[in-house]
């Protein structure tokens, strides 16, 4: 509605402008020394509105005419990228496509006028390592770093990767602990410390960054127990194979309460035991150990103790809990048959080989059958466990 008025006021005073200039349409005189011009407003106007029009389109083309040669310069420059863009496609591509030599030269080639010089050269030294010239690889990298100083961890996290995909592992370890200086809490620094620990079994190194791991989340919760179960159960292997005794009994005092009552840590520790003959801790262990979890593994080792009363006692306890566990029957023979009660000796085998038939389970019947002087069912015991470890080697 204002732009209507506004319109409208506009057209009323150029039609009184236009009736007052008819009746008198004006006189301009312009005199320059011995020139004079003479005319009317109107045409005055004219002149003067066609002459600022001139004007403009001159300005207009001298401008352009003076910004040709750096329009000249920018449409190369354009060109000359566009080029480079299409060369490092095309290197990127050879290389998902396993030609590492084409790929490396092509992304080489683009690279004075790519705006990612970085990528190129890093996509580049993965190629000459896959070529198998690691020199050129590390020259490629050192570009790489001085291409663009702000990205030196990505440049040294792609060394420490190449590194560790070549099994340079000192080279790799010098790379990522200084990495580890520069930035303690990036995640996927901690994930490469961690796979190198374990690809050159440093269990002591891997065990004393499980902390970091857990804290900034580096794998999911489930893995992470596998790690830390892994880590410590080898840990404490290493040390058995040493025969440390004060050192396998302190790391054993000392593991996580998540890894305190570990079956295979626990069997590890037992066996260690029972080999130098210390019974009486071993029992203690074991019995702790089974009170919580009947574990097949850990029944087995506590047959191997020297048999009592107490131990008969203890195991028919678990037995209770336990009716249907086949190592817990035939931890039972074994120990009856150490202590000489053959009838509670060949019925718990008996039960045993009734829920799961297990080599051990028939070797120790056919022990049990020859104590008694049945030489007969002690060959078919003997028999019948060599074909179910044969069965099971064919499978």
């Amino acid at each position: 509605m204002l732009r209507l008025l506004f319109a409208f006021i506009i057209l009323m005073g150029a039609v009184a402008l236009g009736i007052q200039l008819n009746k008198d349409p004006g006189y301009v005189l312009i005199a320059i020394n011995h020139w004079t011009v003479e005319t009317t407003v109107w045409v005055a106007a004219f002149s003067l509105i066609i002459l600022f029009i001139a004007l403009y389109f001159i300005l207009r083309l001298l401008q352009k005419i003076s910004r040709t040669p750096r329009t000249l310069t920018q449409w190369h420059s354009k060109r000359l990228s566009q080029k480079a863009q299409a060369i490092t496609r095309k290197g990127l591509i050879e290389y998902s496509e396993g030609y590492w030599l084409k790929a490396k030269n092509h992304l080489i080639q683009a690279l004075p006028n790519t705006d990612t010089p970085l990528l190129n050269y890093l996509t580049a030294a993965r190629a000459a390592q896959k070529m198998g010239d690691n020199q050129l690889r590390d020259d490629y990298l050192r570009e790489a770093q001085q291409s663009m100083p702000e990205a030196k961890i990505a440049v040294e996290l792609t060394q420490a990767e190449l590194q560790l995909a070549n099994h340079q592992w000192e080279q790799a370890l010098a790379t990522l602990k200084h990495l580890h200086d520069i930035a303690p809490r990036h995640p996927y620094v901690l994930k490469l410390i961690m796979q190198l620990y374990q690809e050159v079994k440093d269990w002591p190194q891997l065990i004393s960054i499980l902390p970091d791991l857990k804290k900034y989340q580096v794998v999911p919760p489930q893995e992470f127990e596998l790690l830390q179960h892994n880590a410590y159960l080898q840990r404490f292997i290493d040390l058995i194979k040493q025969n440390q005794t004060k050192a396998i009994t302190t790391f054993f005092q000392s593991l996580p309460k998540a890894l305190a009552d570990e079956p295979n840590i626990i069997a590890e520790y037992a066996r260690f035991l029972i080999k130098n003959a210390d019974y009486p801790v071993a029992n203690d262990l074991l019995r702790r150990a089974l009170r919580k979890n009947p574990n097949p593994q850990l029944i087995g080792l506590y047959s191997l103790l020297p048999a009592d009363e107490k131990q008969l006692t203890f195991a028919e306890g678990l037995l209770k809990k336990n009716p249907h566990s086949a190592a817990l029957y035939l931890c039972l023979g074994q120990i009856c048959n150490q202590l000489k009660l053959w009838g509670k000796a060949k019925y718990y085998l008996e039960k045993s080989i009734e829920i799961e038939p297990t080599a051990l389970a028939y070797e120790t019947q056919g022990q049990l059958h020859e104590k008694l002087g049945e030489e007969a069912m002690a060959c078919i015991s003997y028999k019948r466990g060599l074909e179910l470890i044969t069965s099971l080697v064919q499978d």
